[in-house]
């Protein structure tokens, strides 16, 4: 069904009005068959799959519970070990008392020659310790006094381990004569002196003693598949046959993908489609993993789809051969319409000439004539009323930097002259009187590159005088820079977050630098301002950073309170048309850059190459 679906998508754009009614009428009369079909399929896949999955969940949770009980039952052999007084003070001895260790170990051993014997899969026992020491007693095995545990990888990790854990089978590589292959039971051994973890007891299992608990012979289940264990971060599986490397890949990533809700799920590797169903096994992130084919079940599937397209293809034989006559008086008007909405896209407003209007398609035309003088109003309208949006926020944006700073200045400029210094008070309300005829000027909100630089020099006066201290600010600007037209108040807020985040009053002049540059790359305006002081905080450029990425269509609550330099971001968006590059960097104990790339026209024929003019101020 999905393919036919598909074929008829691709092929429907290459085809004429006509052609399309003619398969849309013809398919209308097939949909009833299909649906049938399809749902048929469905549904009979899905039962058949949901009863094999709540089979296959009963011997998994079984299987499961017999591998939890072994190993519960297993270490709880050993609880008498444990808490035996011999072998907590053996804990606790350092490892270059020998004669100590021999003492504890002869006290605790009859223990382990008492468990052993009745598990014998168990191939030893081995103690490990933070201290040094390791011990090994096996009845089947003898310990190669040569081997280095802190060397072997897998025996170091368990030095690390908080939690009863089952490994990945592996060689018993410390023993003298054949090595084989076994399942190391990792229990942590707590210190009953002070409940710290300092030692490790590994039970080394045989493989095929937990192999042979994967094996659906004994057991009363006989559907086609097999058992393994398999494990989540390591990749590894361990089953009773071996599993093809391919069928395991297919079988992680469909694992990887699943929902943790889910318990089973359904992939396809070489052409076959496999259910897994699983259980997790609290050993150390294993998982017990049912992996059965579904041929049987896709085989009944696939018949079913046969009958039905077969059944859909007649029916649609039928319904052409019926619906081609209609299809040509229907569709000489729907012709004429597709015309005039194409002449309509090009810009050409002609209505359509109709002879006969009283049936439906008729009278869609006619409203189509009726609506094309309309749209010719409306978007006029749309064009008026758009500008003067764009214009309205552009300035209600720019009123919301203005106060702000005033009103700090304002501080300023009472706190010196409480103190009577004249000339303090003096030069700062000149530069306020600059600053703010420059905010009020009837200019547009544009002016040139020099006037928003001018402005700058006197923010940086009044910030001396609020701080007390000098700040070094260094303009790197190209001469042909200078009279092209920018938006006001676009580079200022920038070196004031500078200050705000970088500097500190307990710097000295050498110790921060504020850098603005300014220079023409190809048909762009480039401008860049640096600073060397503490970069802004890492939680605040998270926000800032998915606010550039979406062009403004993210907004962190943040900025709700802190507008200044979202405003500033939205101003350039709306005055420069999305047509801006925008990127903030900051790294700590380093500085921030903030960088602009925007579009300019040249308002002055363009000044002769110089090289580019640098100024500090304090």
């Amino acid at each position: 069904m999905r393919q036919i679906l598909n074929a008829v998508r691709r092929h429907m754009a290459n085809l004429s009005l006509k052609q399309k009614l003619f398969v849309i009428l013809a398919t209308i009369s097939i949909i009833p068959t299909m649906v049938v079909g399809y749902s048929s399929q469905y549904f009979m896949f899905r039962s058949s799959t949901e009863h094999s999955a709540s089979i296959s969940s009963q011997y998994v949770e079984f299987v499961s519970q017999d591998i939890d009980n072994y190993l519960q039952e297993l270490s709880r052999s050993f609880d008498e070990l444990f808490t035996n007084a011999d072998f907590q003070k053996f804990l606790d001895t350092p490892a270059d008392d020998l004669v100590a260790q021999a003492n504890h170990i002869i006290q605790f051993q009859p223990i382990l020659k008492k468990t052993l014997p009745f598990h014998h899969e168990i191939l030893g026992v081995l103690y490990l310790d933070q201290k040094g020491k390791h011990y090994f007693y096996s009845y089947q095995k003898q310990l190669n006094p040569n081997y280095s545990f802190a060397a072997d990888p897998l025996y170091k990790s368990a030095l690390l381990t908080r939690k009863p854990e089952l490994t990945a089978p592996h060689a018993m590589g410390y023993t003298l004569a054949s090595q084989e292959n076994v399942f190391s039971f990792v229990r942590p051994v707590v210190n009953l002196n002070n409940g710290q973890i300092t030692a490790w007891f590994i039970i080394e299992i045989r493989e095929d003693a937990i192999k042979n608990m994967l094996s659906a012979n004994g057991t009363t289940y006989r559907q086609e598949g097999q058992l393994l264990l398999y494990h989540d971060t390591k990749g590894t599986s361990v089953s009773h046959t071996s599993v093809q490397p391919e069928l395991l890949q297919k079988l992680r990533y469909a694992l990887d993908r699943q929902s943790p809700r889910n318990e089973e799920v359904i992939f396809t590797s070489q052409d076959v489609e496999y259910e897994a169903t699983f259980t997790d096994i609290p050993y150390g992130g294993w998982k017990l993993v049912w992996l059965a084919p579904l041929n049987s079940i896709n085989k009944g599937v696939e018949q079913s789809y046969h009958l039905t397209l077969l059944i859909a293809l007649a029916s649609l034989a039928a319904a052409l051969v019926i619906a081609f006559p209609v299809m040509k008086f229907v569709l000489m008007p729907l012709y004429k319409l597709k015309e005039g909405m194409r002449r309509l896209s090009c810009g050409d407003y002609s209505p359509i000439d109709i002879k006969h209007s009283n049936d439906e398609i008729g009278f869609l035309v006619t409203r189509y004539n009726q609506t094309l003088v309309e749209l010719q109003r409306l978007e006029q309208e749309v064009y008026q009323s758009k500008l003067k949006e764009k214009e309205r926020e552009l300035l209600q944006l720019q009123a919301q930097i203005n106060p702000h700073f005033l009103f700090n200045t304002l501080e300023t400029v009472e706190s010196y002259a409480a103190r009577n210094n004249g000339e303090a008070v003096g030069e700062m309300v000149q530069s306020v009187s600059k600053m703010m005829r420059y905010n009020v000027r009837n200019d547009g909100g544009w002016s040139p590159l020099k006037d928003e630089l001018s402005y700058i020099k006197n923010f940086l006066k009044i910030h001396y005088y609020r701080n007390g201290s000098d700040v070094y600010a260094e303009f790197l600007v190209d001469p042909a820079c200078l009279d092209i037209p920018v938006m006001k108040l676009s580079i200022q807020p920038f070196v004031e977050n500078a200050i705000k985040y970088g500097w500190s009053p307990s710097m000295s002049v050498d110790e921060f630098l504020v850098t603005i540059q300014a220079e023409l790359k190809g048909d762009l305006l480039y401008i860049a301002v640096r600073d060397t002081g503490g970069g802004i905080p890492a939680d605040i450029l998270a926000k800032l950073t998915p606010l550039i990425q979406s062009k403004g269509e993210v907004i962190d609550p943040y900025f709700q309170k802190h507008t200044g330099i979202y405003n500033v971001y939205r101003r350039f968006l709306l005055a420069y048309n999305n047509e801006i590059d925008f990127n903030i960097t900051a790294v700590p104990s380093v500085g921030t850059q903030v960088e602009m790339y925007v579009p300019y026209r040249r308002q002055v024929a363009a000044a002769p190459q110089q090289p580019l003019a640098a100024a500090a101020i304090k």
